[in-house]
Parts: C-alpha cells; sequence; structure tokens
C-alpha cells in the first residue's frame, strides 16, 4: 500500500518515505515500525508486539523501541509533546493517529500485468483447434526441453501467450477483404469506448448448397464478422466463436439467437443464411439481441459479394457506416482462396487448406498474402523450419514502407516460429522489429500480438517489470479488438508472473478473471488451467477449503482436457489439495497413478510434483524413510527451475529429515547447494527466508539455542515482510517450537499469536499451539488444539505401502 499523511507518502512496497518528492532517509528498524503502526492504526499496538514485529524477537529493551519512536517523530517534525503522527498510549505502547490516505502500491508503482500459459503441447486442446490461421502466439516448444530459464514461466507464458496471439489475429489474417487496418482498428477502437456492450456474435452460416459449398459455413461467417467489424461494430472474433460453441450441441441453429449463454457474451447474435437458386446467391442475416429480432437479404453472382452487401446492409441499417482504405490488389479469385483456405483452418482442417493453395494457379499461389497463409499452415502443423524459409523469401518481397501491415503479420509469424525452436533472442528482436512497424498506426490486432509476445520472452528471462509493461499494453491492444479469450490468455500470464513472483494475494484477482472469462466462453481446457493456477495460489494463501473446492471444477481431469500433459499437471494439483485436507488414501492414490501412468520424460515435472508431496505426506505420518526417498527423488535441477517454490520446500523437508536423522553433514551439504543456488544476494528474495530458517534448524539441531532463535527471528521478520501465509507458518512453527523448548513461553506467545488464525484449517500450526497449550498448563486448550490436528492429519494412511523411488 501508499499512505499519504501531511506532506508525506509511505510505500510499503518500495519500503521508502518522501516528503513531497525527497526522500526522508529513515532507518530500516525506523521505518518498519512506523509502517507497523500506520498498517494497524485502527488499534493502539502494544510495545511487546510492536519489538516481535520489527525486530522479530522479544529481548529487545523499552529504551531502544522509545529511542526509534522519537526518531519518527522528529523525522515527521512531530515532537513527544504534541503527538500529532504517533500517540504514547501509556503502560501499554503507541497508537497512529494521524489522517491517513490509502492507496493500492500499483497505482503508484507498476503498471497492471498480463500473462502466461501452459506447455506447448499442454495447450487446451479446444482453443488450438479453435486458432486456425492467426498470428502466432508466443509459446515454446514443450515441456520435455529443458532450459536454463526458469521452466514454469516458459510453460504458462508459452501457451497461454500463444493462445492470446493466435486468437487475436485470425480475425485479421482470415479477413477476406481488409487491405488497411488502421482506419478500421481506429474506428473499431473509437466504438468500443463509446459502448462495449454492444458486441456483436456471428454464428457459423446455415448452408443450403451442395456438399461442395460446406466451406461457406465458416467462411460466410468469417467474412460477415470482419465486415462488420470494418464498419466500426464491436464483433468478436470467429476463432473465440469457433471455441465457444464447440461444446454445445445445437440442432436447430435458430435456437442459438436466443440462447442465455451466448447472450452473457454479446449483446447481439447474427446466423447467416445461405442459399443457390442454380444461378443466384442469397444471403440473409437474421438478427437479434440489442436491436431486437431483423433481417437484412441480398443477392448476388457469387456468395461472397453477397455475404457482403448483406453486411453493409446491417451496418446501415444499425447506424456505422463502412470506412475500408485499400492499398493490395485483390481479384474475386484471390478473395474466394483466402476465405476458402481460412474457413478450412478455422475447422482445423490444415491438409483441405494446403491442398486449396496447391490446386491455385502459380499466379495465385506467389501472392503475398498467399505465402503468408502458407506459412501459417505450417507453423500450425509443426513444421517450424518450413515456417522460418517461407517467411524469409516472403519477407524479403514486403517493402516496410509500402507493405507494413502484411510485413508485421509475417513477422509475428517467424517469432512465433522461433519461439517453437527455443530461439529466444531472435524472437525478441521480431517482436520488436513488428512493433516498431505498427506503432502509431492504430494497429490493435498486431501489436497486442506483438506486444504479448515480447512480454513473453521478457518474462521468460525473468525481466518481469519490463515484461509487465509489455503485457499491459498487450491487454490494452486485444480488449479493443474485443477478444475475450486472449484477454482472459493474458490474465492468465498477469496471474502467473505474480505466483513467480512470490505474490500470490496479486496472482489471485487476474487467474478468477480469467476463470470467469473462459468459464463464460465455454473453453474447458482454458478453464481447467486456470482453475489448477488458482488452486495453487489458495494454498499458498492457506485457504484451503477453497483450493479443494477450485479443484472439484475441474476434476476429473479426463473430462475436461484430452491433452495428457496437463492432466497430470491437474491431478498433482488435485493430490496436493486432498492432502491439505488430512484425505491423504485419496491422494496418494492419485500420486501412484501418476508414478505408474505418467511419461518418465514427458511429464517429468509432474512426476517430480508427485515425489515432492509423497514426500510430505510420509512426513507427516512419521516415517522418516519413505519422505527422504520421496523427497531425493523429487529434487532434480530440471524440477529446481521448473518448479521453484516446489523445489525448495521439497529440499527444507528434506533437511528436516535429514537433521531429524542425525545426517547432520548431509544437511548442511544440501544447504550450501541451497545457498549457491539462490546466490549471495538474496536480501530481497523470498527463498532467503528458508535459508534463514535452515540455519536456524542447524543451530537448533547443535543445540546453539542463542543462535538458533536468533535465525529463526530473523526468518520470521522476513516472511513478515513478504506476507506470504505459507511462508509464516513454516517458518513460526519451528520458531515456535524452539521457544518452547528454550521455556521463552511469552515470546512464544507473540509467535503463536502471528499465526493462530490458521489454526483451525492448518496441521502444523494446530500441532504446534498443542504444545504450547501444553508447556502452559492448559490441558483443555491442549485438548481441544490435539483434536484439530488429528481431524486435519485424518485417519492413519496405510497407502504408504506405495514403494519409495530408489
Amino acid at each position: 500500500m501508499i499512505y499519504r499523511f501531511d506532506d508525506f507518502q509511505l510505500n510499503s512496497a518500495t519500503r521508502e518515505l518522501h516528503r513531497h518528492d525527497i526522500l526522508v532517509a529513515l532507518p530500516a528498524r525506523a521505518f518498519e515500525c512506523l509502517a507497523y503502526l500506520i498498517e494497524h492504526r485502527e488499534r493502539a499496538v502494544g510495545r511487546d508486539e510492536l519489538i516481535a514485529a520489527v525486530w522479530g524477537r522479544v529481548e529487545v529493551s523499552d529504551a531502544l523501541l522509545s529511542h526509534t519512536v522519537v526518531k519518527i517523530r522528529r523525522s515527521l517534525g512531530d515532537t513527544g509533546n504534541e503527538q500529532r503522527t504517533i500517540r504514547t498510549v501509556p503502560r501499554f505502547g503507541y497508537r497512529w493517529v494521524g489522517e491517513i490516505v490509502a492507496l493500492a502500491a500499483s497505482v503508484e508503482t507498476s503498471p497492471p500485468i498480463v500473462a502466461a500459459a501452459p506447455p506447448m503441447d499442454a495447450v487446451p486442446a479446444d482453443i488450438a483447434a479453435a486458432a486456425a490461421p492467426g498470428i502466432e502466439m508466443p509459446s515454446m516448444p514443450s515441456a520435455i526441453s529443458p532450459r536454463k530459464i526458469p521452466q514454469r514461466i516458459t510453460l504458462v507464458l508459452a501457451a497461454f501467450a500463444s493462445i492470446a496471439l493466435v486468437v487475436v489475429l485470425l480475425w485479421f489474417l482470415l479477413a477476406t477483404n481488409r487491405r488497411d487496418v488502421a482506419a478500421v482498428a481506429s474506428n473499431t477502437a473509437a466504438a468500443n469506448t463509446e459502448n462495449s456492450a454492444a458486441l456483436a456474435l456471428v454464428l457459423p452460416a446455415e448452408v443450403s448448397a451442395s456438399d461442395d459449398w460446406r466451406w461457406l459455413r465458416f467462411g460466410l461467417m468469417d467474412l460477415v464478422a470482419n465486415r462488420l467489424r470494418d464498419g466500426a461494430l464491436y464483433t468478436m472474433p470467429s476463432e473465440s466463436v469457433v471455441a465457444l460453441l464447440k461444446q454445445r450441441d445445437v440442432a436447430n441453429k435458430t435456437d442459438l439467437l436466443h440462447d442465455t449463454q451466448l447472450a452473457k457474451v454479446a449483446a447481439m447474435r447474427i446466423l447467416p443464411r445461405v442459399r443457390s437458386d442454380g444461378a443466384r446467391w442469397t444471403v440473409r442475416l437474421d438478427v437479434f439481441g440489442a436491436q431486437n429480432d431483423q433481417s437484412v437479404e441480398a443477392q448476388a453472382d457469387d456468395a461472397i459479394k453477397a455475404a457482403r452487401d448483406a453486411a453493409d446492409l446491417l451496418l446501415n441499417k444499425l447506424g456505422h457506416k463502412l470506412n475500408i482504405a485499400t492499398s493490395e490488389p485483390t481479384t474475386p479469385q484471390l478473395e474466394e482462396l483466402m476465405q476458402r483456405s481460412g474457413a478450412a483452418m478455422l475447422a482445423d482442417q490444415l491438409d483441405q487448406a494446403r491442398d486449396l493453395i496447391r490446386a491455385a494457379t502459380p499466379e495465385l499461389q506467389h501472392q503475398p498474402r498467399v505465402e503468408q497463409r502458407m506459412a501459417q499452415i505450417e507453423f500450425r502443423s509443426g513444421n517450424y523450419v518450413a515456417t522460418e524459409s517461407r517467411l524469409h523469401v516472403l519477407l524479403d518481397r514486403l517493402s516496410p514502407q509500402r507493405d507494413a501491415a502484411l510485413r508485421a503479420r509475417a513477422l509475428i509469424t517467424l517469432a512465433g516460429a522461433y519461439l517453437r525452436q527455443n530461439k529466444i533472442d531472435l524472437a525478441s528482436d521480431t517482436y520488436e522489429e513488428a512493433i516498431t512497424l505498427r506503432q502509431g498506426q492504430s494497429d490493435p490486432v498486431v501489436l497486442g500480438v506483438a506486444y504479448l509476445g515480447r512480454g513473453s520472452v521478457l518474462a521468460q528471462k525473468q525481466r518481469f517489470d519490463e515484461a509487465i509493461s509489455e503485457l499491459s499494453r498487450a491487454r490494452t491492444e486485444l480488449e479493443a479488438t474485443g477478444d475475450g479469450q486472449g484477454v482472459a490468455a493474458v490474465d492468465v500470464n498477469l496471474g502467473e508472473i505474480q505466483s513467480m513472483r512470490h505474490r500470490p494475494a496479486e496472482a489471485l484477482p487476474l487467474l478468477k478473471n480469467a476463470v470467469r472469462e473462459f468459464e463464460l466462453l465455454g473453453l474447458r481446457e482454458g478453464l481447467a488451467y486456470a482453475l489448477g493456477q488458482q488452486a495453487s495460489a489458495e494454498r499458498e494463501m492457506l485457504d484451503f477449503a477453497a483450493a479443494q473446492a477450485t479443484t472439484t471444477r475441474f476434476w476429473p481431469a479426463e473430462q475436461h482436457t484430452n491433452n495428457l500433459r496437463l492432466r497430470w499437471t491437474l491431478t498433482c494439483v488435485r493430490a496436493e489439495a486432498l492432502t491439505d485436507s488430512g484425505q491423504h488414501d485419496e491422494a496418494l492414490l492419485l500420486l501412484s497413478r501418476i508414478r505408474n501412468e505418467a511419461d518418465p520424460h514427458a511429464d517429468s515435472l509432474a512426476r517430480a510434483c508427485a515425489d515432492a508431496l509423497a514426500a510430505n505426506i510420509a512426513w507427516r505420518h512419521g516415517d522418516a524413510v519413505a519422505a527422504a526417498r520421496f523427497a531425493e527423488a523429487a529434487l532434480s535441477s530440471d524440477f529446481r527451475d521448473a518448479e521453484p517454490t516446489r523445489y525448495l520446500r521439497t529440499a527444507v523437508l528434506r533437511t528436516h529429515v535429514l537433521l531429524h536423522n542425525g545426517q547432520a553433514a548431509d544437511a548442511a551439504a544440501l544447504l550450501q547447494t541451497l545457498r549457491t543456488w539462490i546466490g549471495s544476494n538474496a536480501a530481497g528474495d523470498w527463498r532467503a527466508i528458508y535459508l534463514q530458517l535452515l540455519d536456524a534448524e542447524q543451530d537448533a539441531a547443535a543445540h546453539r539455542t542463542e543462535a538458533a532463535l536468533e535465525q529463526f527471528a530473523a526468518a520470521l521478520q522476513s516472511a513478515i515482510r513478504f506476507n506470504v501465509a505459507e511462508d509464516l507458518v513454516a517458518v513460526a512453527v519451528p520458531y515456535l517450537q524452539a521457544l518452547i523448548a528454550a521455556s521463552q513461553l511469552d515470546s512464544a506467545r507473540i509467535v503463536a499469536g502471528r499465526i493462530s488464525v490458521w489454526a483451525d484449517r492448518d496441521l502444523r500450526v494446530a500441532t504446534a499451539q498443542a504444545q504450547l497449550f501444553r508447556a502452559l498448563g492448559q490441558s483443555d486448550a491442549a485438548r481441544k488444539a490435539e483434536e484439530t490436528a488429528a481431524r486435519l492429519l485424518g485417519p492413519q494412511t496405510a497407502a504408504m505401502s506405495a514403494t519409495p523411488p530408489r
């Protein structure tokens, strides 16, 4: 948060105090004391509480605290006599009394974030199938190939970033009548700003003609949608409509006009109907929604012209004016080829799209738009080398001045091919060139995809602030195209980046937004993936009931996705949620499935996750041998790079086991490995919390009590600063137990108070609380806490017979 008072501004995220625009030099302890009083300004804060919060230990003297408060008052222009800001509460402590204006820190510090994705081979099928010939998303080769960059970011940014880009650009690439999108995009953006509720959705056409004209089902749908968008009518991209309808089985297409679920997505539904009498084509557009029932009809010698004329009539009837500046030469033959190949791609019939182009005349095949379409087909088929080869030839022909729009689209496809081959730097440069070409041209489609791709690359390089900036731009541009699916993918990426930055509380709203959008659009796999990420964030906040409820929404996984990679990932998330609620037998059955059925190579991350969770369950039930073996099996370098949070906590668990078994030397070696991984400059790194925790536990195991308590206090102070519930409990529980062992029960009370809010849901907290009550001689309270711990542990499991890896 940012807090403003008098002439001052305190930023709790950057840990800075400014007076006007001048930084106030305030010692670290004084700043923390000031921030704590402001954050708890609704009440008086006791001296012991304030000392524990700021110094992390209770042996700090009252004189030091008083001296610190004097420093704060002096920095704020206050005195002990005036007490305008901090009031002394006699025989108790202090209270903040100054007037405060609180703002969200993001308003002042960093722009909103934008999103990422599952592995290339974990891209939801219902999204990928719909994302036909669009510009390619920034996705990575697959979850299989290990990289030095954190793979979780690679997987996440890869898949959904990819999805978003294909989704967003499809309507542009499939457009048969667009020559220069600058004017069109400008009109569309203006219309969107004026009335976003006017979103239109064009359904697949109802075709009354021979089977040779089946392509008109998607072909005319896309043509009409593009034409309406050219007239500044906010219209959903065709690939999003295909994905939305994929799970719906409606025999009578007219029913879709009145469908309540579709009405939530688009205020206006449009059904094209096309028929031929052998000589003439008639296209009728039936409209229902914001303008009530109405129809327009046009006739022409060919279906494409009839559809275009009907769309123009509808635009005129709705009070919209068509505005297209033509700059690319075209012919009826070229338009039909582009429309038919685009329809085949929307239907995910790549071979048919390729055959249509190969059957065309050489003159048509060498048209730049057709060559670009062939590159798109190669990309969708996974032929990235062929994609590169075609696009390099095409780009040599396209002038940056004369063919800027088409060149930018080709560059984005090329960048996607680079990403799939892990050519990160080449991809970054190519996206940058596309952005340069279209910046300032009111081209939200191309810019949205390019910003998203560039942001994904930056995130993969852990340049998070720059990634967030690019992704924020991407979101703005994607919203201007009316692409809810792309915006949902952006939100997933934003949430994933926040999770990678160890900010689950900030990740959750973004992930929940994505969940709502995917659910509204009926995208099962996108929804399942977003729910999996949401459940993981909820677990970090120790909201176990919410996490289990979230996993129930995507369970069983096989009913939500045909992608095996994603299935095993979701299975592990589900097993974690079951473990948290004490359902260990059910969790172990799922882990056994992963171990027995998941591919050792392709699903190595899911298998490592399963081993880590099995180690946790074994440790909870007192099986140190099984816990040691499972934890050791999980701690691979791939797991470390892909899942740093799970890896670190598994390493901490293994250290616990080693110290429990008296293997101090092995524990020290593992700690040194972690220290090397995290690096020497770890002051601002959340992982340093666990280095301090393990230092404390090593000191405790060696009976260096004073040193151990000091390290525990430092670790708790770090955890308080990051304010993630899981970290607080992971540190506070062993600290509390160490204080009890040292008979420092007053200090133990203070530490217990920090985590008592989770005592009814977290086994560790309930167990530690019972130990404290026993030490205090409070038998009834201890018994109640022990009953809670027994409930959370669940029945003694026999499922640990699953053989740990050797």
